[in-house]
This record gives C-alpha cells, sequence and structure tokens, in this order.
C-alpha cells in the first residue's frame, strides 16, 4: 500500500498545482503529453550529461528522475502563460485531467523509481489495463477544453471579485 499512498501524493500535488495556479488546463495539459513524448526521446541521451554535471543520486534512479522532469517541465512553463478560469468547477474539473494524464504520462518512470508491493501491484495492473483509454480521454478533454473555453473579458473578471 506505501506505493499507492506515494502515488496518491503525487497525484494530489499536480491536482494542486493546477488547481492553486487557477489557469486552464487544456494547453498544460498537450504541454505534458509533449513532455512525455520529449522524455522519450532524450530521456537516454541526457542522463549521462546530468550525472557528468555532477548530480549523483543513486535512490531513485537518475533515469526516473530525468524522465519525469522531461516530461513535467513543459507544462509548467506552460501553465504560466494559460489563461485564468473564472469557475471553480471548471479550475477543480481541469486540474483533475492534469493530474490523471501527468499520473499516466509519467507512470513508468515513477515506478522505476518507487518500489511496489505486493498489495499495491494487483491494483495497479488493473489500473493499467485501462492506460490507453485514460490517457486518450483525457487528451480528448485537453483539445475539447481548448475549442469550447472563451476566456472571460478582463472587467467579467473584475466584477467577479
Amino acid at each position: 500500500m506505501t506505493y499507492l499512498i506515494v502515488l496518491g501524493f503525487y497525484f494530489a500535488a499536480l491536482f494542486v498545482i493546477g488547481f492553486a495556479s487557477r489557469r486552464s488546463m487544456g494547453v498544460p495539459a498537450l504541454a505534458l503529453t509533449a513532455g512525455a513524448i520529449l522524455a522519450k526521446l532524450w530521456t537516454e541521451n541526457l542522463t549521462p550529461i546530468v550525472a557528468q554535471a555532477g548530480v549523483v543520486i543513486i535512490q531513485p534512479p537518475l533515469t526516473s528522475l530525468v524522465g519525469i522532469t522531461l516530461t513535467l517541465v513543459p507544462a509548467l512553463i506552460i501553465l504560466a502563460r494559460a489563461p485564468k478560469v473564472t469557475s471553480h468547477h471548471h479550475s477543480i474539473f481541469g486540474s483533475f485531467v492534469f493530474a490523471v494524464l501527468g499520473v499516466m504520462l509519467t507512470y513508468g518512470a515513477f515506478s522505476n523509481a518507487v518500489v511496489m508491493d505486493e498489495g499495491s501491484s494487483n491494483i495497479v495492473m488493473e489500473m493499467l489495463k485501462y492506460e490507453q483509454i485514460i490517457i486518450t480521454v483525457a487528451i480528448v478533454l485537453a483539445f475539447a477544453e481548448i475549442l469550447f473555453y472563451k476566456t472571460p473579458h478582463p472587467y467579467a473578471m473584475k466584477n467577479k471579485k
């Protein structure tokens, strides 16, 4: 169960980052997807460079940290520039989608960094059966938010305060 607790804290951290920013999560969610592609392409090549720069980490493996960093950094950069949302419901839903997508895209690197116990193994294996569907739905929801969300006018945001 320790693995699930750590995974839950990771999910909660991504959710809180998204919710606290009060930003639209469509573009940052797609940046997570772009970051996952960058991580897949560059983790093996960048890990020795990071190790030569003097970063020595035994547990978790440096490869896992580089992969997670390459996935999350583009989304966090874009998050600062995303439009603000006025609705708490929109912010909660967008943050939930962002956190789910972040966990699912970094799951491989995360599972190398945290040791999975027997109790967590069954639950995680059941979740991984639906990995492709979960990622696809999250990406489609991110696209839908970008297509259909209209940024409120500045005077409307002032009147809400």
